[in-house]
């Protein structure tokens, strides 16, 4: 396996990707899928959290240090000898996944995050085979491809794109595109999925073809989405904390669209769930089992109209703990209410803290909770750049509090 000291590490970047995951026991690789490697460091069949521990010292260092996969072999004897771990494979094979995964994984992410920062002047990002001495057919195809750092297609195709790939991504001025004669593309290439089956939860999976199940995902992306809903979240203080902008189509109100002053409720699919417990880490449990991951993006489409919202399981866990833990059996509510809205509302606010001016997306969905204490329930979603920003929830007594959330541009209405 060639040594990664070509991509030359250290960098920050890198570094920093690394160092913000959390360290997660797991017996095999597909116990987390996709974009969650992006927040957890796993070595299969570590599942003690001592011998995790030193693997993540280890690797730490060939990344920090920029060490050699030699390097890592001496401390991967030290660590196996200490624990007398059991592993499966080749010490050769097994040395080589953990050091190869990890190191690249970091330096995609690391890429990404500096490629991203010069998406302004550089903004065409170019595939490229590596130099493997074999290559996937597909990715042979790929490359070469230049697309826009935004088309959709670097969310999957982003490399790695699988175990031992090589490939990487470049970015490129317009007149360096021009300069070399290359052709810039309007979609990425299209090739069909596969399903496959988790060997773990069973569940049956779409992977894109050309990409090994697990690695259909953007490592730098993922980290940093996870980074965009701690900020966007950790800087919610409550309705009071907002300052509408006096723009006068700002705030107009239901009464202005000539809607219903009550919200219809619908019937509940899922019901209150009261086995969740009320504290942060029974929260982030139940949310890891309803989201099937430690995030999700929730997507939601209706003509022209749709919205992809980013939730994690960490976070809203942490934000419902801080402010009502008592909220916790709402929480099975939450697919329902992101894909089924009854209004969409937005408006231009400022933070009264950060005095930062941001666009405010509200989701407003009531239900009906029927025998569950007879109660109705009204909720309110709130997020900020796609991501979400908070969630409350309440039972219904009167239009007064949902009415004062209905107030901006109400941009889709069931």
């Amino acid at each position: 396996m060639p040594d990664l000291k070509a991509f030359n590490l250290p960098f920050q970047e890198a570094i920093d990707y690394f160092q913000q995951k959390v360290n997660l026991p797991a017996k095999g690789y597909a116990d987390l899928m996709g974009a969650a490697h992006s927040r957890a460091f796993v070595v299969a069949g570590a599942t003690k959290n001592e011998i995790l521990a030193d693997f993540r010292t280890s690797i730490d260092k060939m990344i920090t240090d920029g060490k050699t996969i030699t390097d890592f072999r001496k401390d991967f004897d030290k660590i196996v000898e200490k624990h007398g771990w059991d592993y499966n494979g080749k010490r050769g094979w097994r040395t080589g996944v953990i050091y190869d995964t990890n190191l690249r994984t970091a330096h995609s992410a690391g890429m990404y995050k500096q490629m991203m920062d010069e998406s302004e002047f550089a903004p065409y990002w170019r595939y490229n085979i590596g130099q493997s001495k074999e290559h996937r057919p597909l990715h042979v195809s790929w490359n070469g491809t230049v697309l826009r750092y935004d088309d959709p297609w670097w969310k999957t195709h982003f490399t790695p794109n699988g175990w031992g790939c090589k490939c990487h991504i470049t970015n490129h001025s317009k007149r360096e595109i021009e300069k070399n004669g290359w052709t810039v593309s309007g979609s990425g290439p299209d090739n069909g999925t596969h399903e496959w089956k988790n060997p773990k939860t069973g569940e049956m999976l779409k992977v894109p073809n050309g990409i090994d199940p697990g690695w259909d995902y953007n490592p730098g992306q993922a980290a940093g989405m996870y980074e965009q809903n701690k900020q966007v979240m950790d800087a919610y203080q409550g309705e009071k904390g907002w300052e509408r902008l006096p723009d006068a189509r700002n705030n107009w109100t239901w009464q202005d669209y000539e809607r219903l002053e009550l919200v219809p409720t619908d019937h509940t699919k899922t019901g209150l769930d009261y086995s969740i417990p009320e504290t942060k880490e029974g929260m982030e449990a139940a949310l890891n089992q309803i989201l099937a991951g430690k995030e999700k993006v929730f997507s939601f489409q209706s003509g022209d109209f749709g919205y992809n919202i980013n939730v994690n399981a960490e976070n809203l866990a942490k934000h419902i703990a801080e402010t009502d833990p008592k909220r916790a059996p709402y929480l099975s509510l939450l697919n329902e209410t992101m894909q089924n809205p009854y209004e969409v509302w937005l408006s231009f606010e400022k933070n009264k803290n950060t005095g930062k001016v941001v666009l405010r997306q509200r989701i407003i969905k009531a239900v009906e909770l029927g025998g569950d204490k007879g109660k109705n329930l009204v909720m309110v979603i709130n997020s900020v750049g796609n991501q979400m920003e908070a969630w409350t929830m309440f039972p219904s007594t009167g239009p007064t509090y949902i009415n004062k959330q209905r107030v901006g541009t109400l941009i889709w209405k069931r």
